[in-house]
C-alpha cells in the first residue's frame, strides 16, 4: 500500500492525477490510496502522518506551498515529498526542505508512472527503518536510525531520539517482537536500546548515546552476544 497525500487547489490537475494513480495501480498491480487536499491549511490541521508520499503543489491562494512543506517537516521529517509546479524555478526551492522530487504541469502519464516508480524504490528502502509515534501531543514518523533507546515512564513509553524525546501509549514488549526492532536490545523490564547508539558496557550498566541505563546481571550474557552479532555485522 502506498498511502499518497496530494495537495492541490486546481480541481482538473486533482482529477488527472487521479486517474494516473488509477491506471498506475491497474497497470503494476500496486496498492495505491491517493486522498486529495484542496486547502493546505486544513490539510496541515488534520495532519496524522500516516500518508507515504505528500504531492505539494507550489502556488496555492491560501498558503503556499513551501510554507506548507516547512510546517509539514516540523511534524514529519521522513515522509517523502513531491512538488507540483507550473513555472519549474520554483522546484530548486523544494531541496530547502528535503523534497525528493518534482512534477511540472502538465505532466504526461508515462512521466508520472517514472515519478511513482522511483518513489516505491524509496519506499521499499525506507519501510524497514520507519515507525510511527503516537503521541499525545502529535504523531510523528522517525527513522529507527535516529532512534536511540526507548523506556517505560509511568505506564507510557518514551522514545529518545535525535528528534527530541516523544511521549506514546503502548507497550515494550510489542516493539521488542516487531522485526523492524531487530537491532534494539531489552537490556532491562523497562529499556529497549538501539545495539547502534551502546558507546559502553560494565558490569551493571551500559552507555546510550550518553545515557547510562542499568544493565541485570542475568541479562548481561544475553546482552553481549547481541551486540556483538549486530555490531559485528553491517552498520546502522
Amino acid at each position: 500500500m502506498i498511502r499518497i497525500a496530494m495537495v492541490e487547489d486546481e480541481e482538473a490537475y486533482a482529477r488527472t492525477i487521479q486517474r494516473y494513480c488509477s491506471r498506475y495501480s491497474a497497470e503494476k498491480h500496486a496498492d495505491i490510496d491517493l486522498v486529495w487536499h484542496d486547502n493546505p491549511i486544513a490539510f496541515l490541521e488534520g495532519y496524522r502522518g500516516d500518508y507515504d508520499v505528500v504531492f505539494m503543489d507550489v502556488v496555492m491562494p491560501l498558503m503556499d506551498g513551501m510554507t506548507c512543506a516547512r510546517k509539514l517537516r516540523e511534524a514529519d521529517g521522513n515522509v517523502l515529498l513531491c512538488f507540483i509546479t507550473s513555472m519549474a524555478q520554483y522546484a530548486i526551492h523544494g531541496y530547502e526542505v528535503g523534497a525528493l522530487d518534482f512534477v511540472v504541469k502538465p505532466i504526461s502519464y508515462e512521466e508520472f508512472a517514472m515519478k511513482l516508480d522511483r518513489l516505491g524504490r524509496m519506499l521499499a528502502r525506507q519501510g524497514a527503518r520507519s515507525y510511527l509515534i503516537n503521541s499525545r501531543s502529535v504523531v510523528r514518523k522517525i527513522d529507527l536510525r535516529d532512534l536511540y533507546y526507548v523506556e517505560v515512564y509511568s505506564h507510557s513509553l518514551i522514545f529518545h531520539t535525535s528528534e527530541g524525546d516523544f511521549e506514546a501509549y503502548g507497550k515494550l514488549s510489542a516493539l521488542e517482537e516487531d522485526e523492524r526492532f531487530q537491532r534494539f536490545l531489552r537490556v532491562t523490564p523497562s529499556h529497549l536500546v538501539n545495539c547502534a547508539y551502546v558507546s559502553s558496557v560494565t558490569e551493571d550498566s551500559l552507555t546510550v548515546h550518553g545515557a547510562v541505563i542499568p544493565l541485570s546481571r542475568r541479562r548481561r550474557k544475553e546482552c553481549m552476544e547481541k551486540l556483538a552479532m549486530v555490531l559485528g555485522g553491517v552498520g546502522r
